[in-house]
């Protein structure tokens, strides 16, 4: 099965949610901050994200096991553009190929979907709405 450039957006900002549920103070402070951070993931899908504030480790494979193709490895540099806009660069390896995608969010909105999306995310990780993705979608610029 091939992935698109949708496909990899809409991982990033779920990858970002299970960093959240398991650290969201941390990660929020991450996030947010002046400098830039990485996120980066194995092939066994132990993730990093890593910021000068810190660094949440978690697992990935939720995530990834949705785009449907084995990764290799993941890697998202992400810097604070402007307030709580965040510019990424993301590189999704995979089997004979790699794709990176380019693109930005706004982290507030990602962060205040909370009440409804983002405190859930790891819980509903396999029984995901086409809504959510559609939300993710809005939020990724897509």
């Amino acid at each position: 099965m091939d992935i698109n450039r949708s496909e990899v957006k809409i991982t990033i900002a779920k990858l970002l949610e299970l960093a959240y549920s398991k650290n969201k103070g941390l990660t929020a402070k991450i996030m947010a901050g002046k400098s830039t951070a990485k996120l980066i993931i194995d092939q066994n899908g132990n993730a990093n994200l890593i910021g000068n504030v810190g660094i949440v480790s978690f697992s990935g494979s939720p995530a990834l096991e949705q785009l449907g193709v084995t990764v290799k490895n993941v890697s998202v540099n992400f810097r604070n553009k402007d307030g709580m806009k965040v510019g990424y660069i993301a590189t999704i390896d995979v089997k004979l190929m790699s794709i990176t995608v380019v693109g930005d969010f706004d982290l507030e909105a990602l962060i205040t979907s909370c009440s409804g999306i983002l405190c859930r995310a790891a819980k509903l990780m396999k029984g995901r709405h086409h809504a959510y993705d559609l939300e993710l979608q809005r939020i990724m610029g897509m």
